[in-house]
């Protein structure tokens, strides 16, 4: 039962990651009126994040953080991820998605990830 809730959290937490890219990508092209503007943080945005991510979270990466560290760098950009929902007018998605991010956080904490 607890190898298949870790493989079930992993899942819930990748399609976590792809959501807050896509939700930077969402907010960054809805941040102006300008459209080159619109490109640059639509593009930045997750683009940032992916790296943030790649350089501190990735199981390989050389440089992850450890356990506590990475929790809150998680749940801050899950967070930041949720703001924009909310600020781009999808209040209900926001919290949706803050709520499940934070069950799993806890979980993989829980069950040590």
């Amino acid at each position: 039962m607890l190898p298949l809730l870790k493989l079930l959290n992993q899942v819930i937490y990748f399609l976590l990651e792809l959501s807050m890219l896509a939700s930077f990508g969402y907010a960054g092209f809805h941040s102006s009126d300008r459209p080159y503007r619109n490109y640059l943080v639509g593009f930045g945005l997750p683009l940032v994040a992916a790296i943030l991510w790649g350089i501190f979270m990735a199981p390989r990466s050389n440089y992850r953080l450890g356990s506590p560290y990475r929790s809150f760098l998680a749940l801050m950009l899950f967070g930041i991820s949720a703001f924009l929902l909310y600020r781009t007018g999808h209040m209900h998605l926001a919290i949706v998605f803050a709520g499940i991010a934070l069950v799993s956080e806890l979980t993989a904490v829980a069950l040590k990830q």
